[in-house]
């Protein structure tokens, strides 16, 4: 998992909207460098989360989900900051999903800083009311209700969501992009290959897309959750979970490994970075585009009774 040791103090004025404060300090505040303008321009919509796990991640929409329906943002199950299970990173307490857990439709408040792409304020807050799905079971996902609309959003700042992709396989050498809000970056990556079953610690992962190492790619803790965008269609394939510190056996804490038919494990060189498929949320959604577990065929893990 990309999580940092450290505490993130909320900084900020509180929005017209009563939000919560956010993270509103960007590195490119009233810059007029091209360099630095690209990088602006190639934030926008991506989130960082507050709370307790930072983490990265992007503001989402499915395809026929309604410009007034409530903002949805995407991450990675592990920032979810709730859960069974207790991660010692540091002298910090992490919160995150069980192995077998899904949390779904449950409320929450967190603060979430939203990159606008605009030089003269480049960062704004936003607030997610509500967990609409999050699991580390299967794959590490979490999905975000903000208490705006698309429409609101886009009034207000000008940001509009990106497209989760309907695609179910990606081929290799598929060029990519992952830009990281909490890191106010964007890094080129590419797909290696899709691997059937990776662990981290207790939890098992599968399917899961492996990025190649490049050092145009590396992805430090706290790039958890930023989003995996195809460069020829801008859609949003996945959500970055993990790269290996390679720094403990395989297949402990931030060192994943991938678990071959027979059970072998091979453990992943350093910096190996993964990414979590989100198709999957298509074949939940009701009439309104929203997500619904009992919708026949659903392949999301469900909470357990």
């Amino acid at each position: 998992m990309r999580i940092w040791p450290v505490l993130l103090l909320m900084v900020g004025a509180t929005s017209a909207q009563a939000q919560l404060a956010c993270k509103t300090v960007s590195d490119f505040k009233g810059s007029t460098d091209p360099v630095e303008l690209r990088v602006l321009e190639s934030l926008k919509g991506t989130v960082e989360l507050g709370g307790n796990t930072p983490c990265s991640g992007a503001l989402v929409t499915f395809a026929g989900r309604a410009a007034n329906s409530p903002a949805l943002v995407l991450s990675a199950g592990h920032c979810s900051d709730r859960g069974k299970t207790e991660v010692n990173v540091g002298k910090k307490l992490l919160i995150m999903p069980d192995h077998a857990e899904v949390l779904y439709r449950t409320g929450t408040r967190r603060p979430l800083t939203l990159e606008t792409g605009n030089r003269d304020e480049p960062r704004t807050c936003m607030e997610a009311d509500e967990i609409i799905y999050g699991t580390m079971n299967g794959a590490d996902i979490l999905l975000l209700q903000v208490s705006e609309s698309y429409e609101q959003l886009e009034k207000r700042t000008g940001v509009k969501p990106f497209l989760v992709s309907q695609d179910t396989s990606f081929a290799p050498d598929l060029a990519l992009r992952i830009p990281s809000a909490y890191w106010q970056n964007d890094r080129a990556c590419q797909v290696e290959a899709t691997i059937d079953k990776v662990k981290e610690a207790q939890w098992l992962w599968s399917p899961v897309l492996r990025v190649r190492i490049a050092e145009a790619c590396g992805t430090p803790h706290g790039a958890s959750g930023s989003p995996a965008i195809r460069k020829d269609s801008s859609e949003v394939i996945g959500a970055f979970g993990t790269a290996s510190d390679a720094n403990a056996p395989a297949c402990e804490l931030n060192n994943p490994c991938e678990v071959a038919p027979d059970g072998s494990v091979t453990a992943a060189a350093k910096g190996q970075g993964y990414v979590h498929f989100v198709h999957a949320f298509y074949t939940c959604l009701d009439k309104g585009r929203n997500v619904d577990l009992e919708v026949p065929g659903c392949q999301l893990a469900k909470p357990q009774r």
